[in-house]
């Protein structure tokens, strides 16, 4: 559950926050530019100026504190996709991973009500296998292109 201020604007704003911030980290090897004494160099992207890199020198200080804001509580778990869902590869591993399985992923809509229901072989994944109840889809946001990665 998330709760999201009317600050965000619309709730496509708050799932693209989301998809921006959840699977990325923020501090990383390879934007530790320099490390002195006193102060580190980073390198990151700059959404407002078309993606472009940009690098920016900060004290020790600052940086524990900005490293600190990302270390996840303990009663919090990080959203991690790896192998076959990274981000990386995803595409082309499940397109690989269907073939070698033969499994058929089917997409169908239903007029007005645009219910998308996905079905692996026999098994749907919009009926809960606990109770057998069927699961509605209510809203379905459009897809933006992804932004281009530094």
């Amino acid at each position: 559950m998330i709760y999201a201020k009317q600050t965000f604007g619309s709730s496509y704003s708050v799932v693209e926050y989301l998809g921006r911030y959840s699977h990325r980290l923020a501090i990383f090897n390879a934007r530790i530019l320099k490390v002195t004494y006193t102060h580190v160099t980073l390198r990151w992207c700059n959404r407002k100026e078309n993606y472009k890199t940009q690098t920016q020198i900060i004290t020790g200080v600052e940086f524990l504190k900005r490293f600190i804001e990302h270390i996840v509580p303990p009663q919090f778990r990080r959203i991690r996709h790896l192998f076959f869902l990274s981000s990386k590869n995803k595409i082309k591993s499940l397109e690989l991973l269907h073939n070698d399985l033969n499994v058929s992923v089917c997409a169908i809509r239903l007029c007005k009500a645009k219910v998308l229901e996905l079905k692996f072989g026999k098994l749907s994944l919009l009926i809960c296998k606990d109770y057998g109840g069927e699961l509605v889809l209510i809203l379905s946001l459009p897809c933006k292109p992804t932004p281009p990665r530094c």
